[in-house]
């Protein structure tokens, strides 16, 4: 128990003395976050690279307990491969963040990285063959490393999108390499508990300077480094023998932000955007939504990850997986039937799978030819709806197959989602489909999708008379946002060029039998013509 004590106040001594470094070294290298008025809104540039800090505090704490440990440094000693691949692999995420921090990195690109780090973590050895649930076991065979590597890309990345708050990423990291470190000495694993409270010592270390009001950010580097680590010993802490896992002990652990993460999943797919779209629907800014403060919000997050790690703990201590399943379902069932997080998320789903259903009765399907309309209110109190009301008029008007309308508006806390979809159309290859950025004070802040199918004639000149016909919802959409314009403008003092709200200059895309052509390159409207 001393060696534990020392090693987590090494950890975060060194963090302590090493983050103003990283801080003064980001400044310098212009590693730093601006806030942008719309999804960023933080009060002042911020430095990033605190990854890195945690990072190297993290090394320190580990060679100087090893140097004055013999105990330690044999049993590092005799689990060498895992041990020299966690620290691989771990620079590596951190220069994977760092890079996404300074430069921005695609949602792929990104991804790519993370595989390949989860990917040296189980070329060591680390390999999940069977799993144990309820006390059945369940053997994997070839999909044992898949989901190895599946869950070290979900421990990466549910820290990964919680880290959009002050101090909490860093807070449910400190949570989560606690329970971990108490997990590993219950179920006899003393190398992770070790290596979990240095993790926790850094963290802690590091939370001086990132409590809000932050001077320092974890950024990408700090979360991705923070989730691999302890998703990697997560796995060792809970081996029950030869590569087999209890899993619902490392469930119990990560399960909010597992939660958070399948939940930012769904809303996005199922409003039509890309998983790696960001936005602000996450659960703490659903907690900001409902009035809380950001240390009530990352209190409230932290004490929910400390309800699901106790729920593991007394599960691995009592020898039942009923305590952290209870723990799970009781902390998500609290979220959703609030109506704090997740309602949403499942009233989608709800409806998704609805239709879905209907689909696959061929009798009612083949009576339906109304179109189907989806409409979901995430946040806000705006007249999104007579303003969705315009854009299905002009469905009908243009005959159009699809229209899909997406607003998101962090600054002044709205977002809503909106699909109209006619029955019984055309062969996917004979539709034209335009995709068109929303813009306001040059932020793009929606997307408007529309798709149909070109009358008889010139497609060019059935293209240009659907985007005349946008003019209506572009007077509406510009009325809804002009009282709020001056709340998310990127700059203090814009220009006098810039136009409150326009629709994007043209068609990114059109799709047609030959294949995907650029038809319009309009040009860029000016203050007279909106």
């Amino acid at each position: 128990m001393r060696l534990l004590f020392a090693t987590f106040v090494t950890a975060m001594v060194a963090s302590l003395c090493l983050t103003p470094i990283v801080r003064s070294l980001a400044r310098r290298w212009q590693l730093v976050d601006h806030p942008d008025g719309h999804r960023k809104l933080h009060d002042r540039p911020t430095p990033l690279g605190g990854g890195a800090a945690v990072l190297l505090a993290f090394h320190v704490a580990v060679l100087v307990v090893l140097t004055f440990s013999d105990s330690q440094r044999a049993q590092i000693a005799a689990n060498a491969a895992f041990f020299a691949s966690l620290m691989a692999a771990a620079t590596m995420i951190c220069v994977v963040g760092l890079v996404d921090d300074r430069y921005g990195l695609r949602g792929r690109q990104k991804l790519a990285g993370q595989v390949l780090s989860a990917g040296i973590v189980t070329a060591s050895g680390l390999i999940i063959n069977s799993v144990q649930v309820f006390g059945f076991n369940i053997e994997l065979g070839l999909l044992a490393v898949p989901f190895t590597l599946f869950f070290l890309l979900g421990a990466i990345n549910s820290l990964n999108f919680l880290d959009g708050l002050d101090g909490l990423a860093t807070s449910v990291g400190i949570v989560v390499s606690s329970a971990i470190s108490v997990l590993a000495m219950l179920s006899g694993h003393p190398v992770e508990a070790f290596l979990a409270l240095a993790v926790a010592g850094s963290l802690t270390g590091f939370l001086f300077y990132n409590s809000p009001p932050a001077s320092i950010f974890l950024g990408d580097a700090g979360s991705m480094v923070t989730g691999l680590v302890l998703g990697a010993l997560a796995i060792r802490g809970s081996l029950k023998g030869p590569a087999m896992i209890v899993l619902a002990a490392p469930t119990a652990i990560w399960a909010i932000p597992i939660f958070d993460v399948c939940m930012a999943i769904l809303r996005r797919r199922l409003t039509g955007r890309s998983i790696y779209t960001a936005d602000r629907g996450h659960l703490h800014h659903a907690l900001l939504d409902h009035g809380f403060s950001k240390r009530k919000t990352v209190a409230i997050v932290g004490l929910l990850c400390a309800l699901t790690a106790g729920g593991a703990t007394l599960s691995v201590y009592m020898h039942s997986e009923t305590m952290a399943f209870a723990a799970i379902i009781a902390s998500c069932a609290v979220l959703v039937t609030t109506r704090i997080f997740g309602h949403q998320e499942f009233l989608l789903l709800f409806r998704s799978l609805h239709g879905l259903g209907v689909s696959l009765i061929p009798s009612f399907q083949k009576n339906r030819t109304d179109p189907i309309q989806r409409t979901t209110r995430i946040r806000g109190d705006r007249e999104w709806e007579e303003l969705w009301k315009t854009l299905t008029i002009f469905a009908e008007r243009f005959d159009l197959t699809t229209v899909q309308l997406n607003v998101t508006l962090p600054a002044i806390g709205e977002e809503y989602h909106a699909t109209w979809q006619r029955q019984g159309r055309t062969e996917e290859r004979d539709v034209l489909t335009a995709d068109i950025p929303l813009v306001a004070s040059n932020v793009t802040v929606g997307r408007l999708r529309i798709a149909g199918t070109p009358r008889a004639g010139s497609v060019c000149s059935w293209l240009g008379d659907v985007i005349a016909g946008l003019e209506g919802f572009e007077a509406h959409m510009r009325d809804l946002l002009d009282d709020a314009d001056d709340q998310f403008s990127v700059d203090a003092t814009p220009p006098p060029s810039r136009v409150p709200f326009r629709a994007a200059q043209g068609v990114q895309q059109a799709r047609e039998v030959a294949g995907i052509v650029n038809l319009l390159d309009a040009p860029e409207p000016t203050d007279s013509d909106g």
